[in-house]
């Protein structure tokens, strides 16, 4: 007995034919108009569960930022650290941080371990936003550049005497280490792009393998004078003596060792012996591929004088145990820059 079909609504018809079915224009309008409401309506109840913080002014929330010196008030909610994490608002908050230690030592020099100068500034504060990855080196300069525009623009038209600030060289010329501490007109302060003297000290103070000779032969204790740019307990970022050593990295930190900063107490022996671990390998086949840069500027920062000395004895010996892993032997210069290096750990 063949079954009865039974017609149900919406579904197709045993001829294959569909039902078309056709909104009115009406009804599709209206639907339109139902959703940009329901989003209206969504936006408005975003905003009406905002926080009395995320509907403050941004001039405002900046103030509030330089004012407390908070570095975390960016991170209180993803509105309020998208207010404050425009380019000119990061330049101006680190400006605001450093300009009470840069308004007192302005193209002064000093003893870094002085520890009875004065402090000006707060060094949470210097040392929260030197630990945002977007604090580099670039930035920074690009914010002392701005600064000392300001300085020079600041000062009074009807003396008649132009914006004039010698650059002492703390390091010598790239062309001459023998020039240490030398000050005179033949290298002046630009105030439309100061960050040139960053760069020249810089190269100064890189330039180790071309004067290798004049550095053995005038080895002495690490320069105690530097630029006093950072407060004097302003933390130098771990991460800045962690490898691997970009450019970048490497210049920000020469910035903080020229600019006063020192190793924090908390900063122990074994965090800088690992960052000489790296900048010195022995493992083949990086045997010899060393970031004297790194080690100068542990040296600089008198890193080694806090390690035990029977770690100073390991590392002199270890030093000398690389030169033999070399096949052939070292060059001249491969072994002079060795000794250097051992004289920098030694200390004699």
């Amino acid at each position: 007995m063949e079954l009865t079909p039974i017609k149900v609504r919406g579904k197709r018809q045993r001829g294959g034919n569909e039902v078309a079915v056709v909104v009115p224009e009406k009804r599709r309008k209206a639907s339109v108009k139902s959703k940009l409401r329901r989003s209206q309506r969504s936006q408005r109840s975003r905003e009406s569960k905002a926080s009395y913080l995320e509907k403050i002014p941004l001039e405002i929330l900046e103030r509030i930022l330089w004012y407390s010196g908070n570095v975390n008030l960016p991170r209180s909610s993803p509105l309020v650290g998208r207010l404050l994490s425009g380019h000119s608002t990061l330049r101006e908050t680190f400006i605001v941080a450093f300009q009470p230690t840069w308004d007192a030592w302005f193209g002064s020099v000093g003893h870094r371990d002085d520890s009875t100068r004065p402090t000006e500034g707060n060094p949470e504060f210097q040392s929260g936003l030197l630990g945002y990855s977007w604090s580099n080196i670039s930035f920074i300069l690009e914010c002392w550049d701005f600064y000392v525009r300001r300085i020079a623009k600041a000062q009074p038209s009807g003396t008649g005497q132009p914006f004039h600030l010698q650059h002492l060289r703390i390091w010598g010329d790239p062309d001459n280490p023998a020039n240490v501490m030398l000050e005179d007109d033949s290298y002046l302060v630009d105030p439309q792009e100061a960050s040139r003297c960053f760069f020249h000290d810089y190269a100064a103070f890189k330039a180790i393998r071309e004067h290798i000779g004049y550095h053995l032969r005038t080895f002495t204790q690490p320069n105690p004078s530097t630029f006093l740019q950072v407060h004097k307990d302003t933390q130098i970022p771990d991460s800045l003596f962690t490898s691997p050593y970009s450019e970048e990295s490497l210049q920000k930190l020469f910035w903080l060792v020229r600019g006063g900063a020192r190793l924090s107490p908390d900063q122990t022996w074994e965090l800088t012996l690992q960052a000489f671990h790296d900048a010195v390998p022995e493992t083949l086949p990086h045997a010899g591929e060393v970031n004297i840069i790194m080690v100068k500027l542990l040296f600089t920062l008198r890193a080694y004088h806090a390690w035990p000395q029977y770690v100073i004895d390991e590392e002199e010996n270890r030093i000398y145990s690389i030169l033999s892993k070399f096949v052939p032997g070292p060059t001249a210069e491969i072994v002079d820059e060795y000794k250097y290096i051992a004289l920098m750990v030694s200390g004699s």
